[in-house]
């Protein structure tokens, strides 16, 4: 999941991902001598459909593969391996966006939200766009330039600005929009105050836990009408939406050895151009793929014996001082090791080595013989059934279990976004998809089973609502408890008594704590906080319920409250920060809200991409 998050990162405004492949078009360094304009949209493509349709707009399926194939090829610029499965995650992102971005211009639309020639002037003058900022062309010692920008702005050569006017007077509109959206965010002096207070209050102070186990769960006896009591009441708690599950085989993809041998042939030629007297940390930076070692040259640094694989160390180790290793294999690739010193420390030997790793990779060729024996597979499964040619194939049927339409896992393959979406399309039982690749290997699914929505049985979810039952009674004999415990700390303002009868019970200290903070075996509770905000010094609280579960009585010794001058200080920062975090949740919930209203079909399973 850290790629998602590493996209969704630096997508405060849905629209630019969608403005990365007309950005990348554009020849921008030839707005000084001769630009020109790609036109992306006219290739030739296989897709046999609409990528979808919102609100009965077709999404163009030519751009969303091409949009898919822009945020990958970005990512491979960057020297980033990207798996089956980050490419799905990508298709996922882009699908958003696009979504998002069909649903936005709809509603530019409807207030008419367009951008106009000077404000477009004014934008290119005064807030060029950022691919303009960052071009060579219009830089001075890696520094922006602005006289060199105006001099090309206001002297085009032929249509050269046409394209930058063209980005701009598409992304401005949808500016406009979250602007009238944002601006709806608002921020009161009492919202402004009360985060200062909350972060910044500090307490001295004494916490009782008293514990949730201290009540045991076999003190009480559910009867067979308390639970049908409340699975009537609570029926809807119980409903089952569809679910569906997939048989699968897989054809996992891993190397042959003939890919060993590939790998192999070039450590040779490489080691064959250090016996011609090439430097070993030159050829490292260039060849290696260990990450780490591209910058510099290999290098591993000192090491000691159990510190690296067995076969790495076995060879490293024999090594003499500047000798270089034959080939070794490991289970991270194909090696060369050169021992470039070695020493004694502590009574432990220890060697100084740089390596080159080029790794052992299933080759395009396996891939394809892979991917053709999965192609016969589904043929005969097609033909046969799916048991009878996994049977004549000798391959193993496993099945998914059940998993419904938004689910973000499946059993075996974790996230597989192709395969839910297959999965949930218009087939019937029994339909074979085509040959399918994630992570974990090529694939090919059948649709073994569709369970219809419903609501579970009482007979299914008797156990369940017995736990529940007899949880709510716990929590009921603790608050009574809890009240008893109450009573003998006020007795005398000390926790002694009440921790002599009960032992099972918590009791901590605290200094200078946050009022905000989670306390120690207790999780960050707003009933706490405000307990502890409430309190004068020397007040003993009320049981206080948190989640649900435990109870905690509180003596405040001492506090440390927000002064008039801290509150003056912080007032605007904090005022502002609050404002941008509104602004932000009002765009993403008014979005969400489009969708939720808008008719949205998704073709993907329909696309090759």
């Amino acid at each position: 999941m850290a790629l998602m998050q590493k996209m969704r990162n630096h997508t405060h405004v849905i629209l630019w991902a969608l403005l990365i492949l007309f950005v990348a078009s554009l020849t921008v360094g030839g707005l000084v001598g001769g630009a020109d304009l790609l036109d992306v949209f006219s290739q030739k493509s296989r897709l046999k459909d609409a990528a979808g349709i919102v609100d009965g707009e077709k999404l163009d399926a030519v751009r969303f593969s091409e949009l898919i194939q822009n945020e990958i090829n970005n990512y491979r610029d960057q020297n980033q391996e990207l798996t089956e499965s980050d490419i799905e995650q990508i298709s996922d992102y882009i699908w958003n966006s696009y979504v998002n971005e069909t649903l936005i211009n709809k509603q530019i639309d409807r207030y008419k939200l367009y951008a106009t020639d000077n404000e477009i002037y004014e934008v290119l003058v005064n807030n060029p766009p950022q691919f303009l900022i960052q071009n060579e062309a219009f830089q001075t010692n890696g520094q922006f330039d602005y006289q060199k920008y105006l001099n090309a702005l206001n002297n085009p050569q032929g249509n050269e600005w046409l394209a930058v006017e063209e980005y701009v007077r598409i992304y401005l509109p949808f500016e406009k929009m979250q602007y009238l959206i944002e601006s709806l965010a608002m921020v009161s002096d009492a919202e402004v105050v009360e985060e200062i207070v909350l972060n910044q209050t500090k307490a001295n102070f004494e916490a009782l836990v008293i514990p949730y186990t201290l009540v045991a769960r076999d003190t009480f006896a559910i009867d067979k009408s308390e639970i049908k009591k409340y699975y009537d009441a609570n029926r809807k708690n119980f409903y089952v939406p569809e679910t569906r599950s997939l048989d699968f085989v897989v054809f996992e993809t891993k190397p042959t050895p003939a890919d060993t041998f590939s790998a192999l042939q070039t450590i040779e030629s490489i080691r064959e151009r250090l016996a011609n007297g090439e430097d070993f940390a030159t050829l490292a930076s260039e060849f290696t793929e260990d990450p780490s070692g591209v910058a510099n040259g290999g290098d591993l640094g000192w090491f000691g014996k159990g510190q690296m694989v067995p076969e790495f160390e076995q060879a490293a180790f024999a090594l003499r001082k500047g000798e270089v290793s034959q080939p070794v294999i490991t289970s991270f690739g194909v090696h060369l090791i050169k021992v470039e010193d070695k020493r004694v420390e502590n009574s432990r030997p220890e060697v100084k080595a740089r390596h080159i790793l080029i790794k052992i990779k299933t080759s395009p060729e396996t891939l394809e013989n892979i991917r053709a024996q999965a192609n016969l597979f589904a043929f005969d499964a097609n033909e046969y059934g799916f048991q009878a040619a996994a049977d004549s194939h000798k391959l193993v049927v496993r099945n998914t279990g059940p998993f419904n339409k938004d689910a973000k896992y499946i059993n075996y393959f974790g996230p597989f976004p192709a395969a839910i979406r297959w999965a949930y399309s218009n087939i019937p039982v029994g339909t074979v998809s085509e040959v399918l690749t994630h992570e974990m290997g090529i694939t090919v699914m059948c649709l073994k089973e569709i369970n219809k929505e419903h609501y579970r049985p009482l007979s299914e979810v008797e156990n369940q609502i017995k736990n529940i039952l007899t949880s709510e009674k716990r929590i009921e004999k603790l608050k009574s408890i809890s009240e008893e415990i109450y009573a003998l700390v006020t007795q005398d303002n000390k926790f002694d008594n009440a921790i002599a009868k009960y032992p099972q019970c918590l009791l901590d200290s605290y200094t200078d704590h946050p009022v905000n903070a989670p306390l120690k075996n207790v999780q960050q509770s707003n009933a706490i906080t405000g307990t502890l905000l409430a309190l004068q010094p020397g007040q003993i609280s009320k049981p206080v319920l948190v989640a649900n579960r435990n109870l905690v009585i509180i003596k405040l010794h001492s506090r440390q409250d927000v002064t008039p001058e801290i509150i003056a200080q912080e007032k605007e920062a904090t005022r502002m920060r609050i404002l941008n975090n509104k602004k932000s949740a009002f765009y993403t919930a008014w979005i969400n809200d489009l969708k939720a209203n808008a008719k949205i079909v998704d073709n993907r399973s329909n696309l090759y991409y």
